[in-house]
């Protein structure tokens, strides 16, 4: 007999707990009963809970592991830790605990709190040999945690308006606005958003403008805060912040779980001031698409992205972002010299968990810099989580639609706050990194304005076509490339506004490295977005 899992706890994300630790009742009262640490054990073990275990528990698992947060159960004394040993010891050995994502092959990182080979050893150990109680005396002060607010008592603590979600129904996204009643500027070095009800909030995304698009033409993203399950209190590093500007009103995008039951949630939102002078403003930007189509049953689709560093930077975190069928993410730099370096590789993406990766050494990007991001998504009949294996999966908000992006935070290397960019700039800095001779500069004709993009046609080997929309530029792959001379021939899906394709172009490239084309829909379904183009080699 399994116990309940109930439905509260699957829409929260609760359910990665109770996944990893519920097990059947019977084996727990079976446990309390043949887990009676021996004599000969209880008077010399080599390992007890007091002098080895507790410490690593208070160091990695008890912020989320105690009364009030978002694990199941506490992990603060030996009594709370006891009936889950064996448990504990499964998922320390899979590395399911604490969770952490990150391949540990390509960086290093603030905030990893994956437990070492020697202090999963000791956990190993210490329930292998009957989970022994240890000497009293040898028991570590438990941490000293604020209630409430985990920083403390913020500076400005702003309410949001109450949300009522309905007991049935879509998945609810309220986005109310903030009005910030402060008589001056303020630069924040941290901000906390707690939800009034974990029951059914999923997400709650704190943005800088009141309206219009949430990333600039300049690629600058305008979030400032996120909460998920996972997600810690946004803290800056020392000198490092955001600016609150005097008048300024926020916008939010709320996320909820409608359970079965009418519930209510009033959102909080903490400011913590900064001291002094700002040294470092931090600024977000976003690299990914909204054009996703992926089609049904497929276990492996494939999504690529592109992030061009236009000025000297100094990155602050990563934060991938994928829902259920998200498999993993690759964020790759490719610097002006040719070297490549992988900042970030999450192998096995887990939705439930909604990460900032915070490099643990300062990772200096120069100017030039081309950051590419690679995703997969498995929407086949194995994906456990998937809502439905037989449709297309388009993008959206709700966690049975899709989303594909990337989002760095980083600061100027040089001066306090990062210059800002055109469009055609960045298209310019991105071609740049690519080898000479093999990138082209083509102004797209549209109905309302000429869109610049850039085509990566090599001689031999992966191409793609870069083209801006909504702030970010998106990535379409060229596929089948077929060389005849000067003239070429590729598909591609063109994710250029709505409909992404796909699409077949010809044309052919003149000795003094102008460019002409054609397109033509490969889908009676398909919208071309123009019919012929021309461009120069950059």
């Amino acid at each position: 007999m399994k116990p309940t899992i109930t439905k509260n706890e699957t829409k929260t994300g609760l359910k990665c707990y109770t996944d990893l630790y519920m097990r059947p009742i019977t084996f727990i009262i079976l446990a309390a009963v043949t887990w009676q640490v021996s004599p000969a054990i209880a008077a010399a073990p080599d390992v007890t809970f007091t002098k080895d275990v507790a410490p690593l528990l208070y160091a990695k698992c008890v912020t989320c592991h105690r009364p009030g947060e978002v694990a199941p159960m506490a992990l603060l004394t030996y009594e709370d830790v006891r009936p889950w040993a064996r448990e504990i010891r499964e998922k320390v050995v899979l590395r399911q605990m604490p969770p952490w994502f990150a391949d540990p092959r390509h960086g290093a990182f603030a905030n990893d709190p994956s437990l070492t080979a020697d202090q999963i050893a000791t956990i190993v150990k210490w329930v292998d040999a009957g989970a022994p109680r240890g000497d009293a005396s040898d028991m570590p002060k438990p941490p000293q945690f604020t209630e409430g607010w985990q920083l403390g008592e913020p500076d400005l603590i702003i309410e949001l308006p109450e949300v009522e979600i309905p007991a049935t129904g879509p998945d609810y996204f309220p986005t109310p606005t903030i009005p910030l009643n402060i008589s001056e500027d303020h630069w924040i070095r941290a901000v906390e958003i707690r939800p009034g009800n974990r029951q059914v909030a999923h997400h709650s995304v704190l943005f800088s403008t009141p309206s219009g698009p949430l990333t600039g033409a300049n690629g600058l993203l305008n979030v400032l805060a996120v909460w998920a399950v996972g997600t810690p209190p946004t803290v800056y590093p020392e000198g490092m912040g955001r600016w609150l500007r005097k008048g300024q009103t926020l916008r939010t995008n709320l996320h909820y779980h409608p359970n079965g039951t009418p519930h209510v949630d009033r959102t909080r939102v903490g400011f913590y001031f900064g001291k002094g002078e700002l040294k470092k403003e931090v600024v977000a930007a976003l690299a990914g698409t909204f054009n996703l189509s992926i089609p049904p049953r497929e276990p492996n689709y494939e999504m690529r992205a592109a992030y061009i560093v236009d000025q000297d930077i100094n990155m602050v975190s990563l934060f991938p972002h994928m829902h259920l069928r998200g498999k993993d993410m690759s964020m790759t730099a490719t610097y002006p010299d040719g070297r490549q370096e992988t900042l970030l590789n999450v192998p096995d993406y887990k939705f439930d968990w909604q990460l900032f990766y915070y490099p643990k050494t300062q990772l200096s990007l120069p100017k030039g810099t081309r950051i590419d991001l690679v995703a997969h998504y498995d929407n086949s009949a194995a994906n456990k989580r998937n809502p439905d294996p037989n449709k297309t999966v388009i993008f959206g908000e709700g966690t049975d639609s899709e989303m594909m992006f990337g989002m760095f935070e980083f600061t100027a290397a040089r001066g306090v706050s990062p210059i800002t960019l055109t469009v055609r700039d960045r298209i310019d800095s991105l071609l740049a990194s690519f080898p000479p001779g093999t990138a082209y500069f083509i102004d797209l004709p549209r109905p309302q304005q000429t869109i610049p993009s850039g085509l990566y046609l090599p001689k031999s080997g992966e191409g793609a076509w870069y083209m801006p929309g909504l702030g970010i530029i998106n990535v379409s792959a060229l596929n089948d490339v077929k060389w005849n001379g000067n003239a070429f021939q590729f598909s591609t899906m063109i994710r250029l506004g709505t409909g992404p394709g796909p699409f077949q172009i010809t044309g052919e490239i003149t000795a003094e490295g102008s460019i002409h084309g054609s397109l033509k829909a490969l889908s009676p379904t398909s919208r071309v977005p123009f019919d012929e183009f021309s461009g120069k080699r950059n």
